[in-house]
């Protein structure tokens, strides 16, 4: 049976002595921490938070922690709901 990349043309096969499996594993991965750290920094940017902008600018490059720490600063500063008010009834 034909692996996805001699179906697909592409002719990845063994690079680095990795299976196309293994590629696609990574590439997925470098996607998925791409799309956290981007929304974090874009986050931090918007809200002027220079420092937490810093460390997760240095982070990204860095450490290999698959956008956990962008993860984390985003459940923490996420929007708070308004609360709603109570709506108190006039006696006549």
């Amino acid at each position: 049976m034909a692996d996805f990349a001699e179906l697909a043309g592409l002719g990845l096969g063994e690079i680095a002595g990795l299976t196309t499996e293994i590629l696609i594993l990574v590439i997925i991965v470098m996607i998925w921490k791409l799309v956290w750290y981007g929304l974090a920094l874009y986050k931090t940017i918007e809200r002027k938070q220079i420092i937490w902008f810093t460390v997760l600018f240095v982070a990204a490059f860095l450490l290999g922690d698959l956008g956990l720490l962008a993860i984390i600063y985003l459940l923490i500063y996420k929007p708070r709901k308004p609360k709603a008010k109570s709506v108190k009834k006039r006696k006549k």
